[in-house]
C-alpha cells in the first residue's frame, strides 16, 4: 500500500476511536447532585431542605480522596428555628416523618450523635416539644442532649464515710435516657416514625396545657389578667382554636373502649397514629392561665387504691395500675399494663405512661390531656404550686411523678436505685410535702431492704431534686 496511503487510513482509524470514548463514560456511577428532598404532602406546606450530617439510606455521599481518613459525623443540634413553628397537625407529621434519620446513618452513629437525632426538636404554635424530653421552656443544645445519655456521675452524697459508692441495688423499671435513644435507634424506620408520630399526638392535643404551664411565674402563679376587648381588631391577634372541644356528657365510669381504628398506609410507607378510640368524651380545651381560685391547705386523692410493683422493672405497670384502678375501680393486672406500656426489662417510657393515661383512664377529661413537662428550669416553689394546682381544684387529677429513686430523697431506703415512677396524689402546704404512692417494696426483692411500698409524705424541695436528678427531668400531668 503506498505511503499516503497507509496515512489516511491512520487518521481514520484514530478518528474512529476518538469517536467511541464518550460512550463509555455513560456506564460510570454518577454521584448524587444534592440530599434527596422528600415531595411535600398535598396541599401541605414547603418544609426547608436541611443538609443531613450523614449520607441518607442507598444514596452515595460526596467523593472524598481514597487515601484520606475517616471523616467524623456530627450530628446537627436540635435547632427548632430551622423548621417552622408547626400549626396544624399535618405540619407536624410532615416534619416528623421528614426529620427522621435512615436506619443506616443512624444505627452506624454513637450513642451521643444518636441522642441528637432521636429526641430531634419540635415547635408547636409556641410550644417546645422535645422527643423522650417532653415539652421545655429551653431548647436543650446538642452537648445537653448528650450528657442525658451519659452514664450520671456519683455525687459525694452517695458515697460512704471511706469515699466508696453506696451500694445500688436493683433498677426499678424506669427507662433510662439511653434506653430510650438505644430503643428508637434499633427500631426500623417506619416503626420509629409510628412511635415518634403517636409521641407527638399526645404533645400536639396537650399543647395548650403546656403553654398554660409555660406562662406561670417561678411561684407558680398565673400571669396578671389581661383586659380583653368584645369584639378582637385586626391589630389584636386572636387565640388559636384548641383542637379538642368541651366535652357535654359525664365521663363513663366503666372501663374507655380500647380499641383504635387503624389507619391507612401513607404513600412513603409510614402509618399515621391510630386515630383515638371512639366511645369516650375530648378532653375539654386548657384555656390559658387566670387567677388560681383559692385551693385548701391540704388535698390527697385516690385513697386505698396503691399497688405493689411485682417485678423488680415494673415500677411503670404498677404505677399505672394504680391510677387506673382509681379512676374506674377496677383493677387490671401489672402483667397487662406491661403489655399495654410496651415495658421491658429496660424500663418503661413516661411517653407510654402519658399515651395511656389519655388513652385508658378518664383523668384526662378531669385534667385535660396529659402531656410529659420538662421541669429542668422550674423552681421548687413552681413543682408544689403545679401539684397544687393539679391535685387540689374541684377536678383532681394524679400526678405521674419520675424521679431517681435515691437514699437522700426518699430516707425510708436501704439502697440507692434508678429512675423509677411514682403516683402523686395529694400535698400539704402547711408542711411543705407531697403525697405519694410507693409501689416499690425493697423487702420484697432485696432480705436486706426495708418495707417502703404504700403512702408518703415527701418534702416538695426533695421531690423536686429527685425529679432533676433523673436524666429526663420530667412529670406526667
Amino acid at each position: 500500500m503506498p505511503t499516503a496511503t497507509r496515512g489516511a487510513a491512520a487518521v481514520i482509524l484514530l478518528g474512529a476511536l476518538l469517536a467511541q470514548a464518550p460512550s463509555a463514560a455513560a456506564y460510570e456511577p454518577r454521584e448524587p447532585s444534592g440530599p434527596y428532598v422528600p415531595p411535600a404532602a398535598p396541599g401541605g406546606p414547603v418544609v426547608p431542605a436541611t443538609t443531613p450530617s450523614t449520607a441518607p439510606d442507598d444514596q452515595a455521599g460526596p467523593e472524598t480522596d481514597p487515601t484520606a481518613g475517616p471523616t467524623p459525623t456530627v450530628a446537627p443540634e436540635p435547632d427548632p428555628a430551622a423548621l417552622p413553628a408547626a400549626r396544624s397537625w399535618s405540619e407536624v407529621a410532615q416534619q416528623v416523618a421528614e426529620t427522621s434519620p435512615g436506619d443506616i446513618s443512624l444505627r452506624s452513629a454513637d450513642v451521643a450523635q444518636q441522642s441528637t437525632q432521636v429526641m430531634r426538636c419540635f415547635k408547636l404554635e409556641d410550644e417546645n416539644y422535645c422527643l423522650g424530653l417532653g415539652f421545655v421552656d429551653k431548647v436543650p443544645s446538642g452537648a445537653q442532649l448528650s450528657e442525658a445519655v451519659s452514664a450520671p456521675a456519683v455525687s459525694a452524697q452517695d458515697r460512704a464515710a471511706d469515699g466508696s459508692v453506696v451500694e445500688q441495688d436493683i433498677a426499678t423499671g424506669a427507662q433510662s435516657p439511653a434506653a430510650f435513644v438505644s430503643e428508637r435507634a434499633a427500631m426500623p424506620k417506619t416503626a420509629r416514625v409510628n412511635a415518634e408520630l403517636e409521641e407527638m399526638q399526645s404533645a400536639w392535643d396537650g399543647r395548650d396545657k403546656a403553654r398554660a404551664l409555660r406562662l406561670l411565674d417561678d411561684n407558680g402563679n398565673p400571669p396578671p389578667a389581661q383586659p380583653t376587648s368584645p369584639t378582637p381588631t385586626p391589630s389584636t391577634p386572636t387565640p388559636s382554636t384548641p383542637t379538642a372541644t368541651p366535652s357535654t356528657g359525664t365521663p363513663s365510669t366503666g372501663t374507655p373502649s380500647t380499641q383504635s381504628r387503624e389507619a391507612e398506609p401513607r404513600a412513603d410507607g409510614t402509618v399515621p397514629p391510630p386515630t383515638p378510640p371512639t366511645g369516650k368524651p375530648s378532653p375539654p380545651p386548657v384555656n390559658p392561665p387566670a387567677a388560681v381560685k383559692t385551693l385548701p391547705a391540704s388535698k390527697y386523692i385516690m385513697k386505698g387504691f396503691q399497688t405493689s410493683q411485682e417485678k423488680g422493672y415494673w415500677c411503670g405497670p404498677a404505677t399505672f395500675q394504680s391510677i387506673d384502678w382509681a379512676d374506674d375501680n377496677q383493677k387490671d393486672t401489672q402483667a397487662s399494663w406491661a403489655k399495654d406500656l410496651g415495658a421491658t426489662t429496660s424500663g418503661t417510657a413516661i411517653s407510654a405512661m402519658v399515651k395511656q393515661t389519655n388513652l385508658k383512664t378518664n383523668w384526662d377529661i378531669a385534667a385535660g390531656t396529659y402531656i410529659v413537662q420538662n421541669v429542668g428550669h422550674w423552681t421548687t416553689q413552681k413543682f408544689f404550686q403545679v401539684h397544687q394546682n393539679h391535685l387540689g381544684d374541684g377536678a383532681p387529677a394524679p400526678v405521674i411523678e419520675h424521679v431517681q429513686l435515691l437514699k437522700r430523697y426518699f430516707p425510708y431506703l436501704a439502697f440507692n436505685h434508678s429512675g423509677h415512677y411514682q403516683v402523686g396524689r395529694g400535698y400539704d402546704r402547711n408542711a411543705g410535702t407531697i403525697g405519694i404512692f410507693e409501689v416499690f417494696n425493697e423487702r420484697r426483692f432485696n432480705s436486706r431492704g426495708n418495707v417502703t411500698d404504700g403512702p408518703k409524705n415527701i418534702p416538695a424541695s426533695a421531690l423536686f431534686n429527685a425529679t432533676l436528678a433523673n436524666q429526663f427531668k420530667n412529670i406526667g400531668l
